[in-house]
């Protein structure tokens, strides 16, 4: 019996890896799906510690001084091919990047329902876990798309966004800072807000209780797969770098 959803690939990668190798995955799924020889993927990381910096590289003034700075703090540099501004990943925080045909009959999704979809995805999974009446989305603040994710209280942002899409195809995708060490962020303006508009679930919670990427993970798969009307098959990740 053909399923009913568009069937997609999860990937979870149950250990640290660097975000060299995150990247090389990701274009291994993007290739496959690109000439017809795979299904979609949502590809689940934690990295190991990395300071990124997106498209808009001009607007986050990042010199090579700053590059040798951040490596000399025992984290690795990249550029990527994202939207969005400087940022960072690593341990305690998930990073979910959907490798997705939004003109799939089963999809038929427009670039603006997408980002829409994923913002909602990443509102009710904190939503879920610390209190709906908490969460807002960013981008019902009417302000620039910096601002869209996830937002506590209106006023502290503890999930991000910086996707692309190339050929019919998403890449890249969003992060939520779960148990994050948030020092890492305090050398860098992180997504060009200020130090203390960034924060983790973990720092939200009212006994501070830590809150896992493994907790978190399965509300995320949730509610991915309520929003995006997809039904999530988990699959031993077999690429080779």
């Amino acid at each position: 019996m053909p399923h009913s959803r568009l069937v997609v690939q999860l990937i979870k990668c149950k250990k640290l890896v660097s975000y060299a190798y995150g990247q090389s995955l990701q274009s291994h799924y993007i290739q496959r799906l690109a000439i017809g020889c795979g299904p979609p993927a949502l590809l689940l990381f934690q990295f190991e510690p990395v300071y990124t910096c997106g498209l808009r590289r001009s607007s986050s003034v990042i010199t090579s001084t700053d590059v040798d700075r951040l490596r000399s703090l025992g984290a690795d540099f990249h550029e990527t091919d994202r939207g969005g501004l400087l940022t960072f990943h690593g341990p305690g925080q998930l990073v979910a990047y959907p490798v997705l045909p939004l003109q799939h009959p089963q999809l038929r999704l427009a670039l603006r329902t997408y980002i829409s979809h994923l913002e909602q995805t990443l509102v009710d999974t904190c939503g879920e876990i610390l209190d709906h009446t908490r969460i807002y989305s960013g981008i019902d603040n009417g302000k620039s798309v910096s601002y869209a994710g996830a937002w506590v209280d209106n006023q502290r942002k503890v999930a991000f966004m910086g996707i692309r899409y190339s050929r019919g195809i998403t890449s890249h995708g969003v992060s939520v800072n779960c148990s994050i060490n948030m020092n890492w962020f305090d050398h860098i303006v992180p997504c060009g807000f200020d130090r203390r508009q960034i924060t983790s679930l973990t720092d939200e919670i009212p006994d501070r209780k830590i809150m896992t990427v493994e907790q978190v993970i399965p509300i995320f798969i949730k509610h991915f797969q309520k929003i995006f009307h997809v039904e999530l098959i988990e699959n031993d990740c077999d690429y080779k770098q």
